[in-house]
């Protein structure tokens, strides 16, 4: 494995069920030059260094992680670093040959097919899934299945899971998610301003700034 390879990564997730098919790790890498207005991780959008890791680290931390499915990327954009993602896919492969791969993109499934850039057709070819597209807010839709906008969708590239799987996914996966690591609050969720959990954060600091 070439050690010159390096991840960026903005955050991680260990435990996850609204990233995809069960529970699931979860890796945001940091870089996007699609930029959609009203992004929600819009904090993932610049190209700049945050945590460079190695494939062989990251699949280190997954071997470790116990009771997960699989293995969701998000960003940022995956694509922009496929060769990177696609080495982490099989470096994780190789200690558990048994999970699955997950991808979000806002790229259309199409476009990515089309590339000339075989990093990105090789990535393609070890995703089990893709939830793809450009998030629109004229289409915003918090009700649908890991996605943001009506126009996004989600495509099975191989035959780990089917379109009849989603009604028992959608009663098991939350729009968004809380969870404590004992250091850090991990946010994440697809209702964006919206959120039930920001809103109510925003109104306990102004209720206790007017009684400062």
């Amino acid at each position: 494995m070439d050690e010159n390879i390096l991840l960026n990564i903005a955050a991680t997730m260990s435990h996850s069920r609204a990233n995809g098919p069960g529970v699931r790790a979860v890796i945001w890498v940091q870089g996007c030059t699609i930029g959609c207005p009203g992004c929600y991780n819009a904090f993932t959008h610049v190209h700049e260094k945050r945590t460079l890791v190695t494939p062989e680290t990251i699949a280190e931390w997954v071997s470790g992680l116990e009771g997960i499915e699989g293995v969701s990327f998000s960003g940022g954009e995956p694509f922009e670093q496929a060769l990177a993602v696609k080495m982490v896919i099989n470096a994780v492969r190789k200690k558990n040959p048994h999970l699955t791969y997950f991808s979000y993109s806002g790229y259309d499934l199409e476009f990515l097919q089309r590339s000339e850039d075989k990093n990105v057709t090789g990535l393609l070819g070890e995703l089990d899934m893709l939830a793809a597209g450009p998030y629109m807010h004229s289409t915003r839709d918090s009700g649908l299945l890991w996605r943001s906008s009506s126009n996004q969708k989600l495509h099975y590239l191989t035959a780990a899971y089917n379109e009849s799987q989603e009604l028992e996914w959608a009663l098991g996966s939350p729009v968004e998610e809380i969870q404590f690591d004992g250091e850090i609050v991990h946010f994440s969720g697809f209702e964006g301003g919206g959120s039930k959990f920001f809103r109510t954060i925003k109104k306990e600091f102004r209720q206790r700034g007017g009684n400062q």
